[in-house]
């Protein structure tokens, strides 16, 4: 639910059963004085308790984590690699190929050389291998715009991480602001009951006196009975809101939210310094490059890449060669001359995958463009419309004042003096309705700038 739209049911005074209210209001006065002093919690400390602790962002941070693994990845195409074997076979016979033996079963040129005596072994019936292989590329064309391309990939998930965090910040920033002024429609409400009291204390004294009727206690009653269900929902939706405040920036107890004192000027940002400072657009630009080089690294594949290798072999055994062991190095050239259409393809999606982004950074300019736009006249009409909110509770109240004396004069009816006490209490929670939606342009204002939350 919106901020708007709690405030607005802030406002909202229903009819409804008083007795039970004030059958509980001795209850509820005791548990609020045991209650423990609220957490006196301004702004600033809000949205750095949120920035700490909000679950939407842990979860964020951990997809943020997710993506700069994409880096370790691109990077292994450019080190070498290097595995080790280890092996163990048991063959059903021993096989060995003795040359000795073999020699001299023929008739040699001559017979007073002796033999050679040298086996071959062909199968070992115990037999142990170990060996290390490594590669290492030397001309990889493709790795070195695929690793640009990661690295632009991750700097675009590191501005929508910021992105994200500026939404989550800016709802805090509103529920904050709805908890202060649900703070302030709570004491009109009460301060209308405090009206509605002396408006029944009066029409019953006069009525015991014999100067009105019984029905002017009935409607003083009455009003005491709307507004007291009114105070009731009030608190409701101060509760609600706090308890929404409380689930942003997770914390427990009781808070007390301290708005500024005044608000700071509005940012004087033109449309170039918003695209600098708001993540969303930087995001967009990174995304482009990133898809731009993976353009650039599926048509290097083209090319061909050479690499190094090296291999070295151990065993208890000797082959044809007379050693227990067998190294070798080399250099292998790869090139694939056709692969289907495969290469091309990709570069043409990650072209097209760059055009969409540039395609989306330009709305987005115009966006926000249009934003700064309409913030800044939301903003003044906001300012203005506080002064005649201002200017309307004042009225009311002496409006109030005025017909009360009346009414005790006995110049106007009571229907006058309870229309003078309702206009009171929508004037002054039009007045309350008015700085929140000051706040809350302001709040919009330096959202577009790109200058919320700061940085």
């Amino acid at each position: 639910m919106s901020p708007v739209v709690v405030l607005r049911r802030v406002a909202v005074a229903g009819v409804g059963a008083v007795v039970a209210a004030l059958a509980l209001g001795p209850a509820v006065a005791r548990a609020e004085t045991a209650a423990p002093a609220p957490l006196q919690l301004t702004m600033d400390e809000a949205l750095a308790m949120a920035k700490r602790a909000n679950k939407n962002l842990v979860v964020e941070r951990a997809r943020l984590a997710q993506a700069h693994t994409n880096i370790e990845q691109a990077w292994a195409a450019l080190f070498p690699v290097v595995t080790a074997q280890g092996k163990f076979t048991r063959n059903y016979k021993n096989a060995t190929l003795d040359f000795g033996a073999l020699l001299n079963s023929y008739q040699l040129k001559d017979p007073s050389m002796p033999p050679p005596s040298f086996q071959a072994t062909l199968l070992k019936q115990h037999q142990w291998d170990g060996s290390i292989n490594a590669t290492l590329p030397l001309i990889a064309p493709a790795a070195y715009p695929a690793l640009d391309a990661v690295k632009k990939g991750y700097g675009a998930s590191e501005a929508n991480y910021e992105a994200s965090e500026d939404t989550v910040l800016y709802s805090v920033a509103q529920t904050f602001y709805t908890a202060a002024i649900s703070d302030e429609v709570l004491l009109v409400r009460d301060s209308a009951i405090n009206v509605a009291k002396a408006t029944l204390d009066n029409a019953q004294t006069r009525f015991a006196a014999g100067t009105v009727t019984k029905v002017d206690v009935d409607r003083a009653e009455l009003a005491l009975v709307r507004a007291t269900q009114g105070e009731l929902d009030a608190r409701y939706a101060r509760e609600q809101s706090y308890r929404a405040l409380s689930t942003l920036i997770q914390t427990d107890g009781p808070l007390k939210a301290v708005p500024p004192e005044r608000l700071p000027p509005p940012a004087e940002t033109d449309l170039d310094m918003a695209l600098h400072l708001r993540p969303e657009f930087r995001g967009l630009v990174l995304s482009e490059e990133s898809y731009d080089a993976q353009r650039r690294a599926y048509a290097w594949k083209w090319a061909p890449s050479l690499s190094a290798f090296a291999k070295a072999n151990i065993g208890n055994y000797v082959g044809f060669t007379g050693d227990n062991y067998a190294w070798s190095i080399g250099a292998q050239l790869d090139w694939t001359l056709f692969d289907g259409g495969t290469r091309d393809a990709q570069r043409h999606l990650a072209a097209a995958q760059a055009a969409q982004s540039a395609a989306q950074a330009a709305v987005l300019t115009d966006s926000i463009r249009d934003d700064l736009a309409n913030n800044r006249s939301l903003l003044e009409t906001r300012r203005e419309g506080i002064k005649a909110a201002q200017r309307g509770a004042d009225l009311a109240a002496e409006t109030l004042d005025l017909v009360r004396s009346q009414y005790e004069a006995g110049t106007v009816t009571q229907i006058d003096l309870l229309a003078a006490q309702d206009n009171l209490v929508i004037a002054q929670e039009s007045l309350a309705s008015a700085r929140f939606d000051v706040a809350i342009a302001d709040l919009a204002l330096r959202r577009s700038a790109g200058t919320f939350p700061p940085r």
